[in-house]
């Protein structure tokens, strides 16, 4: 039960992060103050590319901690491998958030933490697989 209440924190904060990055990527100006440290008025061409690929990697990461739930953690060396890849890329994410300039940006760090959690959890870190 507390897991199926991770995975429905971590796929909101997930959707979250997905509605940001489409946002992002097109440049909608009442969310800047929330994006890029909140620093731009209008997001440049290549950053706006950036975003849109982090939103492609978000939507993976939405099935992949689906699988990961339902495997009941990770079940081979490159899926424990890549789950301990995000559960650091969401811990440096929640730091960085946390130290924003942007007062708005702050509250990312809430949905980045959420998804550090989930992959720690969910993914079992602890056990490392054979295979």
């Amino acid at each position: 039960m507390k897991k199926r209440i991770l995975l429905g924190a971590a796929l909101l904060s997930l959707t979250w992060d997905f509605f940001l990055m489409v946002a992002a990527t097109f440049n909608v100006k009442s969310l800047l103050p929330q994006i890029a440290g909140g620093q731009y008025d209008s997001l440049p061409i290549a950053l706006r590319l950036i975003y849109a690929i982090q939103g492609a990697l978000v939507i993976f990461q939405f099935f992949f901690i689906i699988q990961i739930y339902f495997r009941n953690g990770v079940w081979s060396k490159n899926s424990y491998l890549l789950a301990r890849i995000f559960l650091i890329l969401y811990t440096v994410s929640t730091f960085v958030n946390v130290v924003s300039h942007s007062s708005r940006e702050r509250w990312n760090a809430l949905a980045s933490a959420i998804i550090a959690i989930a992959f720690y959890v969910l993914a079992e870190m602890k056990f490392r697989p054979r295979r």
